[in-house]
């Protein structure tokens, strides 16, 4: 089966003034629809650079990405534009909700933002927040709820256009124990019922027992799988 994306010997090198960083040294990386997968790494070793190129964030200095078999720097703005808003759904550590915003109103922007109907955006939203635990919290604003429930619904905001990857760079890193576990199994348990492939970057070893597979990262370099 063709891997639903695919990293070949992807390179990414920052240049400053007096000299050139190498943030991934060649990586080669294959998720298969549906896998439960971790990027395991210490800070610093290319873990976030590498969700950035799958998710069509940032650009390789060289190799490619391969999104079910096409090459994503083909794509048009506006294809890029659309299948990062509408196949890859993104957690990032820090929540990035609009304070202004409810709870409902942060979920549902990615999918008017995609063009979906209002009464469908709310309806998924509202729906996702039930699934999260966050039934309860529609009309409040992030300011108003708590750190983890911030963090389920920053998850809930991912998956508002179903996307079919999720990327999530350190999702729990600001979380306490009880809510890391909290928010990895609610993971866990969206990708088994709606099969949504699952990449989280993270240095927490207590997260190994939830991986299908696990890629270990170390100086830009993927060391073993």
């Amino acid at each position: 089966m063709e891997p639903i994306i695919k990293a070949e010997n992807l390179v990414k090198v920052y240049k400053t003034e007096s000299e050139e960083v190498f943030a991934l040294k060649g990586v080669n990386l294959s998720l298969e629809e549906g896998e439960f997968s971790l990027l395991m790494g210490a800070s610093g070793s290319g873990k976030s650079t590498l969700l950035h190129l799958l998710g069509g964030l940032d650009k390789p200095t060289s190799g490619r990405v391969l999104y079910r078999g096409k090459d994503i720097s083909s794509f048009s703005s506006k294809e890029l534009a659309l299948f990062r808003n509408r196949k890859i759904g993104f957690v990032f550590q820090f929540h990035y909700l609009i304070n202004e915003l409810t709870l409902i109103e942060n979920v549902m922007a990615p999918a008017l933002i995609g063009g979906v109907p209002f009464s469908e955006s709310r309806k998924r939203a509202e729906e996702l927040l039930k699934r999260v635990g966050l039934g309860h919290r529609l009309s409040h604003k992030p300011f108003e709820v708590s750190g983890g429930e911030k963090q389920r619904a920053a998850v809930a905001r991912a998956l508002v256009n179903f996307p079919e990857v999720v990327l999530a760079d350190e999702p729990t890193g600001n979380l306490d124990s009880q809510n890391t576990h909290s928010v990895i199994s609610l993971m866990k348990e969206l990708n088994q019922e709606l099969g949504t492939t699952f990449l989280i970057a993270t240095h927490n070893r207590e997260l190994e027992t939830y991986a299908q597979r696990i890629y270990f990262i170390r100086d830009g370099v993927i060391e073993s799988t």
